[in-house]
């Protein structure tokens, strides 16, 4: 009982937080209705949460909001056709173990559960594969070596999850946190919460089975993990944190 006192306890902070950031909200009314909302969802719900992003609606909402969708796939010989499977087949395996794992990397990292940047990492963390919506199921099911045009349509996943999540009523901290979590490689400022979205997606990626590898040990995994960050790809004063 205190435990679930404690979380509503943090979801009425985190809004007031919100609400009172006259930066942030333009809108008074229905928004801190609609923020509460968000915030319980992904704190307590994540599966509900999830399903309120990842629907028909929201993605051709974003289709026909958002015209930066239709270039980049058509760009890269992809058309608009979109498998919602493709990111609600990994609610369980990958997006909330990743979600649970970015939460205890960044209190670890010092911070505290009722800070509103730890909701959004929340947040981030449930959502940010859902541009692999747009990527061909047989290609992220692929059970051989991807060519290199499949590796780059792979890699526009996080770029589409940016763009989709632009266009919902989420903070753009949120859908710039789903961008940055595959853009290790770039010169990107590092901040605790890209740190520990992209460190625990790739150690979850590792962990799990995929069509086309073996799920990978504790420890090889961190060997990985450290061997990236040597190479600048993230910080690896918090791969122990892991």
């Amino acid at each position: 009982m205190a435990f679930l006192e404690r979380k509503k306890n943090n979801v009425k902070n985190y809004a007031n937080s919100f609400i009172k950031d006259n930066n942030e909200i333009d809108k008074i009314g229905s928004l801190n209705k609609t923020v509460f909302f968000q915030d319980e969802l992904a704190l307590n719900s994540p599966v509900r949460f999830i399903s309120r992003y990842v629907n028909v609606a929201v993605i051709e909402n974003a289709i026909k909001s958002n015209l930066n969708i239709e270039c980049m796939l058509k760009s890269n010989g992809l058309s608009l056709e979109y498998n919602l499977s493709n990111v609600t087949s990994i609610t369980l395996s990958h997006l909330i173990p990743t979600a649970n794992r970015a939460q205890k990397l960044y209190l670890k990292m010092g911070h505290l559960e009722n800070e509103i940047n730890y909701l959004r990492l929340t947040q981030a963390a449930l959502l940010h594969d859902i541009g692999k919506v747009f990527i061909p199921s047989e290609i992220l099911n692929k059970s051989g070596k991807l060519t290199l045009r499949e590796r780059a349509i792979v890699e526009l996943h996080n770029k589409l999850s940016y763009e989709i999540l632009k266009t919902t009523d989420l903070h753009p901290k949120v859908a710039q946190l789903a961008l940055e979590h595959h853009d290790y490689e770039k010169n990107i400022i590092r901040n605790h919460e890209n740190q520990a979205l992209t460190i625990s997606d790739v150690y979850s990626a590792l962990r799990e089975a995929r069509p086309y590898k073996k799920p990978i040990n504790d420890l090889y995994a961190r060997i990985i993990l450290y061997d990236m960050g040597t190479q600048g790809k993230f910080d690896t004063r918090y791969i122990s944190y892991v």
